[in-house]
């Protein structure tokens, strides 16, 4: 029996596995930068260097992830969205959501 030193990513990983490979790449990268729980303070362009995919690729596949429950919008800073991994992302339930903080 071997013992894993990162068991949440190893789970992940299997939740993952029937997605394309685009979006496992966002929800590890997300996962990487964030952690399970912590929102990723980056731009999509950011993210899609990091990856070497083209933004629009990234921002299109954060959306879908979005809207299926594996990504959380936590908030926007301008024009500019920010996420952390969502419950189908990391297998637990929300207590109590995140709200968005108003802007200016």
């Amino acid at each position: 029996m071997t013992n894993s030193v990162y068991p949440e990513l190893e789970a992940l990983q299997g939740r993952i596995s029937g997605l394309s490979h685009l979006k496992q790449n966002v929800i590890m990268t997300y996962a990487i930068c964030g952690g399970l729980e912590g929102s990723v303070e980056r731009t999509a362009a950011a993210l899609a260097s990091l990856m070497g995919v083209p933004a629009p690729h990234l921002s299109r596949a954060r959306r879908e992830l979005e809207a299926d429950g594996w990504l959380e919008h936590t908030h926007s800073q301008g024009q500019v969205k920010f996420f952390r991994l969502g419950e189908v992302a990391t297998g637990r339930e929300v207590v109590v959501p995140l709200r968005s903080r108003p802007t200016a």
